[in-house]
């Protein structure tokens, strides 16, 4: 089971030293702690989606589409990971599980 990523020491980590990978709408940041904790976190931009209630919207279906792809599946343990959304439109449900299964796929 995969916690949400809290450490701001860990997510400058992530940021800085990081490995990356980029499918459609989405990025992914990841890095190996070494430990046996697998913690993600979601980031919507405020500069392209001012609104909260769409940042949220976005957040909401990236999460529920990582649940369904169960992509904490194709990590290895210690790795934690952000799901940065980069699209400039409002992606379906199917349309971000998709980009999620891409990314699963070069993991």
């Amino acid at each position: 089971m995969a916690l949400y990523l809290k450490n701001k020491k860990k997510i400058e980590t992530i940021f800085e030293k990081g490995f990356t990978i980029k499918a459609d709408g989405l990025l992914f940041k990841g890095y190996d702690f070494k430990d046996d904790e697998i913690k993600y976190g979601v980031s919507v931009s405020k500069k392209l989606f001012p609104l909260a209630v769409d940042r949220n919207l976005i957040k909401r279906r990236v999460k529920e589409q990582a649940k369904n792809v169960k992509l904490t599946g194709f990590i290895s343990k210690g790795v934690s990971f952000f799901l940065i959304y980069t699209s400039k439109q409002i992606l379906n449900s199917n349309e971000i599980k998709r980009s999620i299964e891409s990314l699963s796929q070069k993991l």
